[in-house]
């Protein structure tokens, strides 16, 4: 095909003017093995609230080291309590674990410190970050008396904040632990981790504070559903299962017979059922004998009128 010149001119001309789809942004992968409780909006106040607690650690170790300190968060994740139990339950692998309690004695959150920040951590206590602390990877009963003090005093600047922001007054509870998990949310709970980083001079050192998300929901903004009583619960949940369907079979009588019996079975056989029938129809429930009933019919359609329980 001969095209003129103006005309495939034109074409030239159209096909650089139509502008090239932009391609589709990659689907978001949504991860199944962490809560989603915290939208953008709720995580945005979190971080915020992990800012301040940083600020009050940076503020406080200042004061009382006459050392310059600065600190930073590194991040904000959500866990569900059992994924977190089994990543702090390897044994002598795992983290330091130091339990928070609230005002009522409930561990509703703990510290937790890698060995090797912890074994920085108890360095820079002695004010010797070379001394050869956590020989042989375990600390002596001395070092994990340093970490438990420090911990006590972290707590403190933490819980400065929390107290002001959200009313949670948290303490240390009891001696610092390897390779156990102490928080009593311990299955499908919901864990909120702030990862921190304090550093002196040049030794930066991390830890999380993970604390239950539930004691967050009023702060970030997140509804509180009606705490509903035992007569309630009973209710909704009867009236979900009036809403469930079920599979409703009406026998009428059976009968065995062998294989070879049912393999030479022919159109126009006649199947002998195992006794008279006398009695209603059986009617099964899901499978299970329920009632019986009288065959009947109504608007021309065969209809079942349930004449006793099963039971009587």
């Amino acid at each position: 095909m001969v095209l003129p010149r103006e005309k495939l001119m034109r074409l030239v001309e159209r096909a650089r003017q139509t502008a090239v789809p932009e391609p589709e942004p990659p689907a978001e992968e949504f991860d199944w093995t962490r809560p989603h409780r915290f939208g953008s909006e709720a995580r945005v106040l979190l971080e915020g609230l992990g800012r301040r607690m940083i600020l009050s650690i940076q503020k406080g170790l200042s004061e009382q080291t006459n050392t310059s300190v600065e600190g930073a968060l590194k991040g904000v994740r959500e866990h569900f309590a059992y994924r977190l139990a089994q990543t702090v339950g390897v044994g002598k692998e795992g983290p330091y674990v130091v339990g928070l309690r609230d005002e009522s004695k409930q561990c509703v959150g703990c510290l937790l410190f890698t060995f090797e920040n912890a074994r920085l951590l108890v360095a820079q206590m002695l004010n010797d970050p070379e001394a050869a602390v956590g020989q042989n990877g375990e600390f002596s009963a001395l070092e994990e008396s340093i970490l438990m003090d420090t911990s006590t005093v972290l707590a403190g600047f933490l819980s400065e904040v929390l107290q002001e922001q959200i009313r949670l007054k948290i303490q240390p509870s009891g001696q610092p632990v390897r390779g156990d998990w102490l928080m009593r949310s311990r299955i499908l709970e919901d864990l909120f981790e702030w990862t921190l980083e304090v550093q002196y001079g040049s030794c930066a050192m991390e830890f999380s504070l993970v604390l239950e998300s539930t004691l967050l929901d009023a702060f970030a903004g997140v509804p509180t559903p009606a705490a509903l009583n035992p007569s309630q619960c009973s209710a909704r949940i009867l009236e979900r299962l009036r809403q469930v369907p079920v599979s409703v079979c009406a026998t009428l009588e059976t009968n065995l017979i062998g294989l070879g019996d049912l393999a030479g079975l022919e159109r126009g056989d006649v199947l002998v059922l195992g006794q008279k029938i006398r009695r209603p129809w059986r009617v099964l429930l899901n499978g299970q004998p329920c009632f019986f009933a009288y065959p009947a019919q109504q608007n021309g359609k065969i209809v079942l009128v349930i004449s006793e329980a099963e039971s009587e």
